[in-house]
């Protein structure tokens, strides 16, 4: 008889989904508004879910160039948030410089994106907020 073989299981728990193996990032498209952009985009983006948190990460880049103004461009969350805010980032991979820190709004579940004048290069969004 194990320790454990009466205590109740929280089902929706960390331990629980990852002892069944749930506790996984799940791939989602990336939804951005604003967004200028010229030529072939790729967009990839993962989500992971601890408890009551969302935490994501998305690549995108263009062929020719990606462009985004501060409070108007945004990315769409992928699961609805709650709560009073979270937090992000925005790195250009191609040349290894942070962009800056993003805007996490929970009132309408977007991430607005800082910055960033035309350029070809590969970029990620790196976050996490509250569910």
């Amino acid at each position: 008889m194990n320790l454990s073989d009466d205590a109740k299981v929280d089902v929706t728990s960390f331990s629980y989904r990852d002892i069944v193996g749930q506790d996984r990032w799940e791939t989602f498209t990336p939804s951005f508004t604003s967004l200028t952009v010229v030529g072939n985009t790729s967009y990839s983006g993962r989500r992971r879910i601890v408890g009551k948190s969302c935490f994501f990460q998305v690549s995108f880049s263009a062929a020719t160039s990606v462009a985004s103004t501060a409070g108007s461009t945004y990315l769409t969350l992928p699961i609805a948030s709650k709560g009073l805010s979270g937090i992000a980032t925005m790195q250009n991979k191609t040349t290894n410089v942070a962009v800056g820190t993003c805007v996490i709004d929970v009132a309408n579940s977007r991430c607005y994106i800082p910055s960033q004048t035309a350029s070809g290069n590969t970029f990620l969004l790196a976050g996490w907020y509250e569910i």
